[in-house]
């Protein structure tokens, strides 16, 4: 027994010896114009992804990251696009939805796990597994004109949004103390729920597009 828990003693020792926290985070920007002969939407999106994370040992990483997002796309790929072809199926046939310009605000907290995969010099790609809550808010949204002469939308909208997936991450290391990191795009599932009426949207797949490219550094201590 003394043995069994030396040993559990010295891998605890090793494994705190070994460790490192790491602060960091990354940003995102996209410029999106859609084009809808006469329902046309452009606009502007960024995010910014604050992030700790804690070194288990040099090829793991276990963290937490929680983000702000502000534009035409907020979660992933779920744009202002995705949201006018909800409220357009909840209008039945629709004949016009309105030319509103309004945008997307999300705060989302995300921890993840990231493994290193390969190494080269000091290049690096790592897999990064990660689950996701986002609280998702429209400033209005758009009107849908139905074939009957009704009328949908309008008002502003909260979404409760849940992902899960895969992301790779590619690192550079500049020295001992300073990463830069590079995510392009995500294998995942993702479910968003508004709050106030029976729109949801679900996706699963691979997501790689210019919502999705995160540029950012980490600081180890």
């Amino acid at each position: 027994m003394k043995k069994f828990l030396m040993m559990i003693a010295m891998l605890a020792c090793i494994t705190t010896a070994s460790a490192q926290w790491n602060i960091g985070g990354t940003v995102g920007f996209t410029t999106t114009k859609i084009d809808a002969g006469g329902s046309d939407q452009s606009g502007s999106s960024y995010k910014i992804v604050p992030d700790i994370g804690y070194s288990i040992n040099e090829n793991l990483i276990v963290g937490v990251q929680l983000g702000y997002s502000s534009g035409m796309a907020a979660f992933g790929s779920l744009t202002v696009t995705d949201i006018k072809s909800a409220i357009s199926t909840l209008a039945g046939a629709a004949s016009d939805i309105g030319n509103d310009s309004y945008k997307l605000n999300s705060f989302t907290i995300s921890p993840y796990i990231r493994y290193k995969l390969v190494e080269y010099g000091k290049a690096s790609v790592a897999v990064e597994g990660y689950l996701g809550y986002n609280s998702i808010s429209s400033d209005g949204s758009p009107t849908v004109q139905s074939s009957d002469g009704g009328s949908y939308g309008g008002d502003d909208m909260t979404f409760n949004a849940f992902e899960i997936g895969l992301r790779p991450v590619a690192t550079f290391q500049v020295s001992d103390k300073l990463d830069i990191l590079c995510k392009l795009g995500a294998v995942g599932f993702m479910s968003a729920k508004e709050k106030e009426s029976d729109i949801k949207i679900t996706r699963f797949g691979v997501n790689v597009d210019s919502y999705n490219i995160l540029f950012g550094l980490n600081f180890h201590f």
